[in-house]
């Protein structure tokens, strides 16, 4: 999904039906969610007392800082040439400031403006992830000791106060600021705030007794995709208030849909591998995450200036086309490649 929302934005003249796509980067919701459920998940099986926060902290910080690193050392050796070569970046970061790469590098983006999605692109994710994680140990302790009638509704307190701070910031700045505080791309759209309750979705998961049936998760899936659609293009000004927390509630119906399949499975064949394809995908989609933009948006522009320089004028829905599936692939196999790098530096941590 979010390949194909990012591949899409360096073609010139592409076709305005390949807009579909856009609602591709409600994959990062998708993600929320997921990784909701798991640090839940994660959390009890590490459940130790007053080492808990300490296991789990440490767990993520090595499986997401390595990878991190690297990219980020990738994308300013990348960029660093192409300015000398070229006097251009090429595509996927531009904010080249100290102060910024550093904040980056600390996992604070996702609580500073300045440096939030300007110095690797897609940055602002791991940002608002890192501050889900620091929350997860507290969200799982408060959860745990409520009924579950409670918690299924706390994502909904949630998305309730995130309408109302969002909103009224844009009321107290919409002569300033206008319609940008609302928008797309912007801080407040990549704000934990505005995203907080797809992972609480993901987390009141984790604690909800498995259905007994899955026919009304199967209808509201179909009508939460119905609804993010309308509401994702349309021109509401709240549409980026509320399409996050609407994809999360679709994702969660297909977890539980999922979940109810599994141990379907377990009962009637001894064994299911549904959860654990998933556990796979979810390793490989942090690397492709990293990686992807090598390719969504330097790759696009390369090959288009190189037919420019040739006098070659190609159609540009057409040229998507042919590039889509080599951007997939090369995403993947450069993921494979870093997390290998990773398991190195991991190792490395491990021993310092």
């Amino acid at each position: 999904m979010i390949i194909l929302v990012h591949s899409r934005q360096k073609f010139d003249g592409i076709s305005s039906w390949l807009e579909i796509f856009a609602v591709g980067q409600m994959g990062c919701q998708l993600f929320f969610v997921i990784s909701g459920m798991t640090s839940m998940m994660s959390l009890e099986r590490l459940a130790d007392g007053e080492h808990t926060c300490r296991k789990f902290y440490k767990k993520r910080l090595m499986a997401v800082i390595p990878g991190w690193y690297i990219s980020i050392f990738l994308i300013y050796v990348l960029n660093t040439i192409s300015l000398a070569l070229f006097g251009t970046n090429i595509g996927f970061a531009v904010n080249r400031e100290p102060l910024s790469v550093l904040c980056n590098l600390l996992l604070l983006q996702g609580l500073l403006p300045f440096c939030n999605n300007n110095v690797a692109g897609g940055g602002w994710f791991l940002g608002t992830l890192a501050v889900f994680y620091l929350a997860a140990p507290f969200c799982y302790r408060f959860m745990a000791k409520r009924r579950q009638n409670f918690v299924k509704y706390i994502p909904w307190f949630a998305e309730t106060a995130a309408i109302v701070c969002i909103t009224g910031l844009y009321v107290l700045t919409r002569e300033k600021y206008g319609y940008a505080v609302l928008n797309n791309n912007g801080f407040v759209y990549f704000s934990f705030v505005n995203q907080m309750g797809c992972f609480l979705l993901g987390a009141s998961l984790y604690f909800e007794k498995e259905p007994e049936s899955i026919t009304a998760d199967k209808i509201l899936s179909v009508l939460d995709a119905l609804l993010l659609l309308i509401v994702f293009f349309s021109e509401w000004k709240l549409a980026f208030v509320t399409a996050p927390f609407i994809m999360g509630l679709l994702g969660c119906h297909l977890l539980k849909c999922l979940r109810f399949m599994e141990k379907r499975n377990e009962d009637s064949f001894g064994k299911s591998r549904i959860m654990k394809i998933l556990k796979a995908y979810g390793r490989s989609s942090y690397y492709i995450y990293l990686m992807h933009g090598l390719f969504v948006w330097s790759m696009p522009i390369a090959v288009q200036n190189l037919l420019h320089m040739r006098g070659w004028q190609v159609n540009g829905t057409l040229l998507y086309l042919c590039l889509i599936v080599p951007i997939f692939i090369l995403s993947y196999y450069a993921a494979i490649l870093l997390g290998k790098m990773s398991a190195v530096m991991r190792k490395l941590f491990v021993r310092i």
